[in-house]
């Protein structure tokens, strides 16, 4: 038996579909890259906001929370909008919501108006972004080009999330911050137009609806999950996390009983009774969570423990980018070679080697550096094959919601990451002061306990990438 490779399609047509142009690629990819350097990348420019606004620590907060929880809240709708209402104008609408809500925040006079333009950027990047990998699945039906098509654009994304620092403490230190967000509108414009002129507007499915009540209730209990999260970064004490997460499992049980039996749900829940949809959805969980949190916990280490500036940090999470660059390159030969469960759990076992170095708390930079370079390696090889798998059997017509199903698992893991590492970081720190240790010893250990976690939960993705494995080495031989 050989194992699945990349995304076959699930029925072989009669006729070998036509091959696509690449530019619909390059167009997407770019806009992809853009979405995921601003997750990151105001992380190293908040201490510059605060001083120049002024903004207090909870403003600097929402700075990046109200981008995350309309992000994660949205996806899912973002991608029914694109399945009813066509792909590339959902698209170019997310686009332009982006780019003006960039400007916004690049002029903001004050922290209100800097987190409301925060929040309308990640409404645009739910958008664009559900849009952007149902194109990808539309325009790109062979199966060669479906393979490097997914590659690159899971390989931009995870590049875009770790290089964001890198830009971040480089644009703070040589311009301003505000140019962390201006820095999209040359972007959105280039972007916009190579989608009219490269893009064909791809097919709308006719008679379909967007199912407004069940789109309410889903996105209310997304974005309860998403607040309840980052309410967490309070500590797990907090009570008004916890009501909002018991919310977002009474409004997501909600929907999906309002879903049941339709013949055109806009929750997709038979593909999560597919195993190898739901444990991608799961992979993606974790493997978000460790790529969003190693940033943080490395961002802590250099800062405060090494007392190194915005940009220092930057570059020192440098490699951690390129590792993950040169995988992403060659990703297409590991898929090939080692099939897509293989590469998963090789992925996963460089994170779990990185993460454990890491969580002995080495006052080493350089062995630290090198550890987060081989998570880094380590990203691609997770989230191609996990893209891969997980939409191979997401049709067509469903593209959006399948699609964008899937990236709501993702931006969860990243919000859950960061509230549980968060949570472990700063009761590490507290106990440790308290017994006497001087702040950059607390906070080495409070990193240390929190790479010990991400270690567990690369340990938890190799189970995964296993049954993977095993799945796909099953399903081959039926699809061929």
């Amino acid at each position: 038996m050989t194992e699945q490779t990349l995304a076959p399609p699930t029925e072989q047509a009669p006729d070998a579909p036509a091959k696509a142009p690449w530019t619909t690629l390059v167009v997407v990819g770019v806009a992809q890259l853009m979405v995921m350097l601003d997750s990151t990348v105001v992380n190293v420019a908040l201490p510059s906001i605060g001083g120049d606004l002024p903004a207090d620590q909870t403003g600097l907060q929402w700075t990046i929370s109200g981008y995350v929880l309309m992000f994660g809240s949205l996806l899912l709708f973002g991608g029914r909008v694109s399945d009813v209402f066509g792909r590339r104008r959902t698209f170019l609408t997310g686009l332009t919501l982006f780019a003006v809500a960039s400007a916004l925040c690049g002029i903001a006079g004050n922290q209100e108006l800097l987190v409301a333009g925060r929040a309308a950027q990640g409404v645009g990047a739910a958008l664009l972004s559900a849009a952007a990998l149902s194109i990808i699945l539309e325009v790109y039906q062979d199966e060669e080009q479906r393979k490097i098509a997914l590659t690159a654009w899971s390989g931009l994304g995870v590049i875009g999330a770790t290089i964001g620092v890198v830009l971040g403490g480089l644009i703070v230190t040589a311009i301003n911050w505000r140019w962390a967000f201006l820095i999209n509108l040359p972007v959105s414009v280039a972007a916009f137009v190579g989608a009219l002129r490269s893009m064909s507007p791809l097919r709308t499915a006719s008679g379909r609806k967007l199912r407004f009540p069940s789109a309410v209730v889903s996105t209310a209990g997304l974005a309860a999950l998403s607040f309840g999260l980052i309410r967490l970064h309070e500590g797990f004490g907090d009570t008004t996390a916890w009501i909002s997460l018991g919310a977002a499992v009474v409004l997501l049980a909600l929907v999906t009983f309002m879903e049941l039996g339709k013949d055109d749900p806009l929750l997709p829940l038979h593909l999560l009774r597919k195993p190898t949809y739901w444990l991608s959805s799961i992979g993606l969980l974790l493997v978000a969570s460790v790529m969003i949190s190693s940033s943080f916990l490395a961002s802590m280490y250099f800062q405060q423990v090494h007392g190194m500036s915005a940009f220092v940090t930057g570059l020192s999470l440098l490699p951690m980018g390129l590792a993950a660059l040169v995988v992403a390159m060659v990703a297409p030969v590991l898929a090939g070679a080692l099939g897509l469960g293989g590469m998963y759990a090789v992925g996963a076992t460089l994170q779990l080697v990185g993460a454990g170095v890491l969580a002995t708390g080495t006052d080493s930079v350089w062995l630290t550096i090198v550890a987060l370079a081989v998570i880094g390696a380590g990203l691609p090889a997770c989230f191609v094959p996990l893209f891969g798998i997980g939409t191979s059997h997401v049709k067509v017509e469903e593209s959006g919601v399948g699609s964008g199903l899937l990236n709501t698992f993702n931006e969860s893991g990243a919000a859950l990451g960061i509230a549980v590492i968060g949570t472990i970081l700063a009761t590490s720190v507290d106990g440790r002061l308290k017994e006497g240790a001087s702040a950059a010893d607390a906070t080495t250990s409070g990193v240390a306990n929190g790479f010990l976690a991400l270690a567990v939960c690369s340990a938890v993705a190799i189970v995964i990438a296993l049954a993977l494995r095993h799945l796909t080495r099953d399903e081959q031989p039926a699809a061929a």
